[in-house]
Parts: C-alpha cells; structure tokens; sequence
C-alpha cells in the first residue's frame, strides 16, 4: 500500500510540473504578439448654423447671410492595446469578417517597401509611455458599412525605430519625410472582432500573469488533494 501511495504522490507532483511548464511556456509565447482589445467608437457631431450680417455700403441696409448646419459622420473603431512587448510603434490590418483578404494600415508587410512612409510629417501610431496605448483607425475606411456589420482587426508590434530622409518639398511651411523602418516586427496578434454601430465595454483577456496565478491555484489544489489521499492510504494501513 504504501508503495501504491507514493507512486501515486510522484504521478501527482509530476502532472503538476508539466501544467507550471505548459504555463511558462504560454506565458512567453503570448508576449511574442500584441495583446488587445477592440471598441466601436461613435464621434460623429453636429454643426450648427451660422449667420453673418453684412452692410451695403450704397443703402446701408444689413444684409444677413445663413449657412446651413450639417451632420458629420465620424464612426471608428478604436484598439487599447498592451504595451507588454516595448514596441516603438504599432500596425494594423482589418477586413470585413465574412472575407478573406486582408487590409493593411499605415504599412503593408508584402509591399515592396514594406515599413517605409513616404512623404509624411510623422509616423502614426507611436506606442505610448504608459501601460496602454489608445489607437483609432481611419474612419474613412468604414464608410459605408451596414450597423451590424462586423469587423475584424489584428495588431502587429514594430520594436525599433523609423529613419527620417527629408522628401524634398520647397516653400512648404512644415517639412516633410520619407519614413524607413529600421528594427523588427512581431507576429500578427489574435484576430479581434467588432460589431459595427455597437456601442460597448471591452473586457480585456487575461493577462499572461493573470492565466499563470490561476494555473497555479490550480496545482496548488492538485497537489493538496493528493497529499489527502496519501495521508488517508496511509492512515488506513
């Protein structure tokens, strides 16, 4: 019996090993791509009408002019995005989730310049100095788009920096660049997807410290319950 209860002990710690390994491991398997969360984001606003007066400088009547009001669509989707990998600066691609292929912003990794920004005064997209980073799309690029309609987003970590060539324009008051990539870009992330006119709270994933503490609760009960059955088998005998 006792022999039986120790095999049983060391089968117990075992299993326990593999799932700390298998949890290291997803830990920094995890860190290699962006982690990420995706909201629908409805800026759209109105402006009102305005009126001007003017003099008629022969009959001295006022003359009042009205420009009508307007409604301005801005509708985005808006990615809060981990900065758990120092990325220097972030990409993007999106699609609808019902298609195959993919579209890339502001840089298309099959291009023939692949991380180069031509004719820019800045690179968009730059990773903040805090825990997150708070990135819109364009909202030009869902125009169109039905309420409802979902879409699917996949974030991708640029770690090193750009250098800037000037582009050449004369007169313009602010100068601007040709933008080249020199560093490494991580994998794409996990795909993300948004229902488009939804106004809702994103709930994060679990963090990868997160997953790992409840692993380990989760061996700590293990390896408590075979530590019972073993004092039970030995008591018994």
């Amino acid at each position: 019996m006792r022999k039986s209860a120790t095999l049983l002990l060391i089968a117990v710690l075992a299993l326990s090993s593999l799932v700390i390994a298998g949890s290291a491991f997803a830990q920094s398997t995890s860190k290699s791509v962006p982690e990420f969360t995706l909201e629908y984001v409805d800026n759209s606003y109105d402006v009102p009408p305005t009126a001007t007066s003017t003099t008629d400088p022969y009959t001295n009547e006022t003359i009042t002019q009205t420009i009508l009001g307007r409604h301005v669509e801005n509708k985005t989707i808006e990615a809060t995005i981990r900065n758990n990998l120092g990325a220097s600066y972030y990409n993007f691609r999106y699609k609808g989730h019902y298609e195959d292929e993919w579209s890339y912003y502001p840089f298309d990794p099959d291009a023939s310049l692949a991380y180069m920004l031509p004719d820019a005064y800045a690179v968009p997209y730059e990773a903040s100095t805090t825990e997150y980073t708070v990135a819109a799309l364009p909202s030009y690029f869902f125009e169109g788009i039905a309420e409802g309609g979902e879409i699917d987003v996949q974030v991708q970590a640029l770690i090193g920096d750009f250098r800037a060539e000037p582009y050449g324009h004369i007169g313009l008051p602010v100068a601007t660049y040709d933008f080249y990539f020199e560093g490494t870009a991580s994998d794409w992330s996990s795909t993300q997807t948004v229902s488009f006119g939804e106004i809702q709270t994103p709930e994060p994933s679990p963090t990868p410290n997160q997953e790992l503490t409840i692993n380990i609760a989760i061996i700590g009960a293990v390896i408590v319950a075979g530590l019972a059955l073993l004092i039970y088998l030995v008591k018994r005998k």
